[in-house]
């Protein structure tokens, strides 16, 4: 146990970090991206909503036959893309449960390597301490002897 093990453990802890950081940066990444899908999915069900209070409103008596067909068509349109968007919400979920699963793990390394130096450093300064009281104790001895003779 030396210091030299200490500083080895301090450039694997500094790389540790930064894939830290670096993890939680990318799954930042995936969460933003899944709050921009959820975001489009809303937009497309106001879309079918808006479609489908067009088709029943009191304005709606005006409408042709041909242009009610095209409005139903279109709402269809509109829900296969919901459906479709769904998956890709859950796609991005996935991804994000991934990138977070890796962050924690580079994480909780981190924080080991983090105790494990903080322990090295203590049983450093225990051993220093004890080297420090054994040389005050042969000085003290030393002294006592000589003021003997």
């Amino acid at each position: 146990m030396s210091k030299q093990r200490v500083k080895r453990l301090q450039f694997v802890l500094d790389m540790a970090e930064e894939k830290e950081k670096t993890d939680l940066k990318n799954w930042g990444v995936f969460q933003q991206k899944l709050l921009q899908e959820q975001e489009k999915l809303t937009q497309l069900e106001q879309y079918m909503v808006e479609y489908r209070s067009n088709l029943t409103s009191h304005t709606a008596t005006s409408i042709r036959g041909g242009q009610v067909q095209n409005t139903i068509a279109f709402i269809e349109q509109i829900k296969d893309a919901s459906g479709h968007q769904q998956q890709q919400i859950n796609l991005v979920q996935q991804q994000a449960d991934g990138a977070q699963r890796v962050y924690l793990t580079s994480r909780s390394k981190a924080q080991a390597l983090r105790q494990l130096i903080d322990k090295l450093n203590s049983q450093l300064s225990v051993v220093a301490e004890k080297q420090d009281q054994k040389l005050m104790d042969e000085f003290a001895a030393r002294s006592a002897r000589n003021r003997n003779f």
